[in-house]
């Protein structure tokens, strides 16, 4: 990562769970990759969304909970980069509670951007272009609680369901896929590789998907997430990647009669961008949360809510304890000694990811 960002000027990536990233840093990073990482963030080129331990279950999770994993991944950064999110990123919890966003608003952010909707309301909100909205509590009614929200519009946040509403055209643009990478495309037609022979008909294809898809938002700034899970973990993925939306991105900027502007980009980038085009007072407001989630017909995602009990006792047992490490830690700081609250912090942050407790792995 710190090797790629670093070779192509407008290079940009986003970072979310701080528990990997804390990970490398203990054991592969060196001091240099430490240093190069650290100008990578402090640059605008690496920006870290929410910076939290992980990114939580919202339906099961203990609030306190909640609180100690944002804090542990919180401190963390300042620490060792010293650095504070702006921006939010939680696409992959099943479903969304409205004290979330109060959560994130009181620990200093002012954005997100969140994914897995019921896709019913998905399809009601973009109907009147209120994928876009200010997100306030219930009790609020002068907007103090407001957090600016952007639900991605599809089935899922992969390439094929982000660049556009077609996802047999999209998938030819996540060149992840490209033959002999090991992943392909379901709907039978591959990614290829750009050169200049093909670019203009490559562009003009993604860039319709494009505008299709920003028919769904009030403003002319459009996010397309290029990513999955488990990805950018082989040197090649980021060659593939970047060297060939490089060039996509070169020929439509300089084709002026398409009246397009692309470019790699963080959270900051495009909130910022969003903010000036648009008033604040133009976005609808909303409240409330959005269970249960269904990504098809009939198709609910509720048995996480009871489902693996035993895990969710833990999460319980698990939070009370670290009231007690707490505790002990008042006692034995005048005696010069510490203990060992740390690990159980992150213990209980990562128990609160939202593919844990939920018993989804």
């Amino acid at each position: 990562m710190v090797e790629k960002l670093s070779e192509g000027i407008g290079r940009k990536f986003i970072w979310a769970e701080i528990s990997f990233l804390a990970l490398w840093w203990s054991s592969d990073a060196t001091d240099k990759d430490k240093a190069i990482f650290t100008n990578l963030v402090k640059s605008g080129k690496i920006e870290i969304v929410t910076g939290g331990w992980v990114m939580n279950d919202e339906a099961n999770s203990h609030w306190l909970a909640i609180i100690k994993q944002l804090t542990t991944g919180h401190q963390w950064l300042i620490d060792n980069i010293g650095y504070v999110p702006k921006n939010a990123w939680s696409i992959d919890p099943f479903g969304y509670s409205s004290s979330q966003p109060y959560l994130l608003k009181l620990a200093g952010l002012e954005n997100s951007v969140i994914q897995r909707v019921h896709y019913r309301v998905k399809k009601e909100l973009a109907s009147n272009k209120q994928l876009e909205f200010h997100w306030r509590q219930l009790w609020d009614g002068i907007g103090k609680t407001d957090m600016f929200t952007h639900m991605m519009p599809f089935y899922s946040y992969d390439v094929p369901h982000s660049c556009g509403p077609d996802p047999a055209i999209c998938c030819q643009f996540d060149f992840k896929r490209l033959p002999g990478n090991g992943v392909t495309c379901p709907w039978g037609k591959a990614p290829r590789k750009i050169f200049e022979k093909n670019v203009e008909e490559r562009a003009r294809t993604i860039l319709d998907q494009w505008r299709k898809k920003a028919q769904l938002y009030r403003t002319n700034v459009l996010m397309f997430p290029l990513g999955d899970d488990f990805r950018y973990d082989r040197a090649n993925e980021w060659d593939n990647q970047y060297q060939n939306y490089e060039i996509l991105i070169d020929f439509i900027n300089n084709n002026d009669a398409w009246n397009a502007e692309v470019q790699f980009g963080t959270l900051e980038d495009y909130f910022k961008a969003v903010h000036a085009e648009v008033k604040a007072s133009d976005f609808p407001v909303l409240s409330g949360d959005f269970f249960t989630y269904a990504d098809r017909n009939q198709h609910y995602w509720s048995g996480y809510y009871t489902s693996r009990p035993f895990y969710k006792n833990m999460d319980r047992v698990l939070l009370a304890y670290g009231g007690l490490f707490s505790l002990a830690g008042l006692r034995t700081a005048s005696k010069g000694s510490s203990p060992p609250e740390q690990n159980q912090t992150r213990a209980c942050g990562s128990k609160s990811h939202q593919t844990t407790t939920d018993g989804a792995q």
